[in-house]
Formats: structure tokens, sequence, C-alpha cells
């Protein structure tokens, strides 16, 4: 529920004019999950069949304000800070700064939204919308959908800094979000790295009215990444999704598809693309109570990059993902489920459970038995 911090509150505190403050709203999302892995390097020599884990994904607390200029206009700001407060992979993961989530600037009213800030691209935004399940944690999909844990292709999920945004208003239910960034990595980058832009382009169109939801995006970064030795300078990745959800009665169906290509080097003219999808749903067994399932498959990369063709044996570098869970509302913002999930990688797979970077091997699968709890303030 928002817990509204009213003006006159402050304007006792500071002596100022209650007409000149802004609303002030504090939201927050925690989330605590406890999974058991197990059949982890079954062929392996090393011993390592079990592993419990602890995860908090997507958790997060938001300091927003908002101004009502008159005629339907607001300026609005806000402030979002991961609350990762735990995770087995890395202890300090969460700790980027204040403001590390999406925080940023805007102007809003009868035109649209424009603002500025660190905020998820147009793409990233909303890429829930029809997922059903979330991106990260033990069932996160992020991993196969939108970005590789093997780094084959730069990561289309992405919360970028210096990012210009606009999101229209809706007509009959279409709506359409544009972002881009700056090409500030000109200015942090040594001369001789000519090559680098630094710039994103990513728009998606939606539509949303009664039980359907839609949308396709496409997303471009432009000469933007370094991620291969002595890096990519004038390289360039692409990604076209598109997505559709409907609800029938009790059940919410959901399907999301990707197809992503890239340079792998400019000056070969080798490159790389991969094809994933997901179906998913939610089946509402009581007023309280759902239960939830997803498969999610990531095809094997293609193209003329070596990391596309291993040298020996069928590319086999795909893998799949299978869960099915029941979650039961205890109220409106607390949520407590059990779910089982499961990875299981092809000969050449390098997938994992989402936010673990070494738990699956390549031709291995993986279940994990999961506690999951949220709570929404």
């Amino acid at each position: 529920m928002n817990k509204k911090l009213m003006a006159v509150a402050v304007a006792a505190a500071l002596a100022a004019p209650a007409a000149a403050l802004a609303q002030i709203t504090v939201l927050g999302r925690f989330v605590a999950e406890y999974g058991i892995a197990d059949q982890m390097d079954v062929s392996s020599t090393v011993s390592r069949e079990s592993a419990d884990g602890f995860n908090s994904p997507a958790s997060w607390i938001r300091i927003a304000a908002e101004e009502k200029l008159g005629g339907g206009n607001s300026v609005w700001a806000q402030c979002e800070n991961r609350a990762r407060w735990g995770v087995d992979t890395s202890p300090t993961q969460g700790s980027g700064g204040f403001c590390d989530r999406n925080s940023a600037l805007g102007f809003k009213g009868s035109f649209g939204n424009f603002f500025v800030g660190r905020w998820d691209t147009a793409i990233e935004d909303s890429s829930g919308l029809t997922r059903i399940h979330g991106s990260t944690g033990w069932d996160g999909r992020q991993h196969m959908l939108t970005e590789d844990q093997d780094t084959k292709i730069i990561s289309f999920a992405q919360r970028v800094q210096n990012s210009l945004n606009y999101n229209s208003p809706t007509f009959n239910g279409f709506a359409v979000n544009l972002s881009t960034t700056t090409t500030g990595a000109k200015l942090n980058t040594a001369a001789s790295n000519n090559g680098l832009d630094g710039r994103i382009y990513s728009i998606l169109a939606k539509y949303a009215s009664g039980p359907l939801v839609g949308y396709v995006g496409y997303e471009k970064h432009d000469d933007n990444q370094a991620v291969a030795s002595g890096g990519r300078d004038g390289s360039s990745e692409n990604m076209v999704t598109f997505g559709v959800s409907y609800v029938f009665g009790p059940v919410k169906l959901g399907i999301v598809y990707t197809d992503v290509d890239g340079d792998a080097d400019v000056s070969t003219g080798k490159d790389v693309s991969r094809r994933s999808w997901q179906i998913a749903g939610d089946w509402k067994v009581t007023p309280a109570g759902s239960v939830r399932f997803a498969y999610t498959q990531a095809d094997d990369f293609e193209g003329s990059d070596a990391r596309a063709t291993p040298a020996i044996g069928p590319r086999d570098q795909g893998a799949k993902q299978y869960s099915l869970g029941y979650y039961h509302a205890l109220s409106k913002r607390t949520i407590l489920g059990a779910y089982y999930t499961k990875v299981d990688n092809d000969t050449n797979g390098t997938y994992n459970f989402h936010s673990f970077n070494d738990a699956v091997k390549p031709g291995d699968s993986a279940g994990a038995f999961v506690l999951h709890a949220a709570h929404n303030f």
C-alpha cells in the first residue's frame, strides 16, 4: 500500500508554504527466496551434487515526488534503490550507490511523459507485460530471453544511465514508449577508440484492453559495447521481441519471443545471433491462490563467430527451463509461495539459475525447490 507523506508535515518542519512543496511517496518491495538445488555436476568428478542458496531478487525502495502545475501537468522525480539484502553469489551486489535503480526527473501531462535519468530501456521497462514470471531469482528468465550468461551476446535487459525517455498517452488501449541515451561514452573513452559511440535506441508499441495485452519492440545498441578483448569499436547489436497474453476466466496465458543478433568482430564481419521464447501461465485456483507454470527455451547460437561454432562436435548451445509452483496471497501486499524449477543445458549450453554463475555445467541439468516470500509497502 502506498504511504503518502503529505506536504503539510514537511512544511511544518521547514517553515515553508505548503503549496510550494510536492507530494512525497515512499514505496518498496522485499523478496526472499530460499532454494535447494540437486543433481549439479553429476557428470563431473567434482563432488558438488547439491547446494542450498538464498536470494532476494527484485527488492527495492523508492522515494518519489510529484508537484501539480495545473492544467493536468506535473513535474515529478524518483529515486529508487536496490534492496538486495541477500544473495549468495555476490554479497556486495546492490551497493552501486544511491538511486541505482530507475531514477529520473520528468514532466508529464496530456501530451505524455518526458523524463531523463537512469532508467530501464523501453523494451526492458515493459518486458514483464506478458512474461508472467519474474526476470531474476531462482526462477528468473531474463538470462534466456534478453541476455546471456556466457557473454556471447550483449544484454538487452539494461537499466542505462544518461537515458532520454518518452512515454505516449494511451489511445484506445495503444501506447508507445521510446528511449535513447546520450553519447557520453565518448567523453570517457580514449581517443584511440574512435569507433565507440555509446548510443542505445529502444522502441516499444503496446496494447492493453480487457483480457488482451500485446507488444512488439525493437532495440539497437549502436557502437556502444566493448566486451571482447581489444574492444568492439564500430559494432552493433539488435533485438526484436514481441509478446501477447490473454485471460481465459481464471487462467492467464502469456507468450514472449526474442530474436537477438550482433557483430562479434567488425574487422572480420563475423556475427552471432540467438532466438528464444517462453510460454507461461497463472491459474487462479482459489480467490487467494494461484498455480504458475513456465517453459522457456533458448535456441542454439548461430552466425560466423567462433563462439557460435565449437571446433568439435555439434553446436548444441541451447537450454530449457521448466517451473511449476503455488503462490498464496496472505493480503494485498504479502505473498507466500513454493515452486520447483529445472534448468536443462544442451551439450554445450552454459545456462544456470539466474543470479547464480556456476550452478549447472554444460550438458547437465539441475532442479531446485524454492520457498518464496514477498511483501510490498
